[in-house]
């Protein structure tokens, strides 16, 4: 009984997180354009006309993005990054925030069919 159960949790599936995967650019102007690209098991940050591009793990809890091991090159540059988040009913457009952050650490973002920091170079 209890092997039936454990099986039936793992084999939940993570719906939210599947919500996400796919290339997110904010469209705000309060702060520098990001492009963010969520992969099963990585996301790719990319700021600065695409020149600012770091990488990192991530998992999805409850309401937060969880981001772990924030690497820009070789560096480390925070162990962990959460972010508030909410989806639109259609799934298309993401807000979020940083935790514990300013009034003005968000972003309001459209999902998009590629990233647009690679169609300029």
């Amino acid at each position: 009984m209890t092997i039936g159960i454990t099986t039936l949790i793992g084999c939940k599936t993570n719906e939210p997180k599947t919500d996400l995967i796919g290339i997110w650019e904010s469209y705000e102007t309060h702060h520098t354009p990001v492009v963010l690209t969520f992969y099963k098991d990585s996301v790719i940050t990319e700021s600065f006309g695409g020149e600012m591009r770091t990488n990192s793990k991530w998992y999805v809890d409850g309401s937060k993005i969880c981001l772990k091991q924030i690497i820009l090159k070789d560096t480390i540059l925070k162990d962990v990054l959460n972010y508030q988040y909410k989806l639109n009913n259609t799934k298309d457009t993401l807000w979020i925030k940083v935790e514990n952050g300013n009034a003005d650490d968000y972003s309001t973002m459209k999902k998009v069919g590629e990233n647009p920091f690679t169609t300029k170079l």
